[in-house]
């Protein structure tokens, strides 16, 4: 049997799904945004993933310290 830590499969998910939830918005947004500019693949894909690489850090850091907050409560 498989022993699963069940907050940390629960904390997983909750970023997970939040991820998706704010990545497929903002990822029509940013590429909307840099087709106005330009049709160059490359530049496209730097700014997605810079784009999404800065959100996807601020998105974990705050569920990682409300679920850290509710294991102290």
């Amino acid at each position: 049997m498989i022993n699963l830590d069940k907050k940390a499969l629960k904390e997983a998910m909750v970023d997970t799904f939040t991820g998706t939830l704010i990545n497929l918005p903002l990822v029509w947004l940013v590429l909307f945004l840099c087709l106005m500019v330009t049709h160059n693949s490359f530049l496209i894909s730097l700014a997605q993933a810079s784009v999404l690489t800065i959100v996807a850090i601020v998105r974990k850091y705050y569920i990682r310290v409300w679920f850290k907050k509710r294991e102290k409560a």
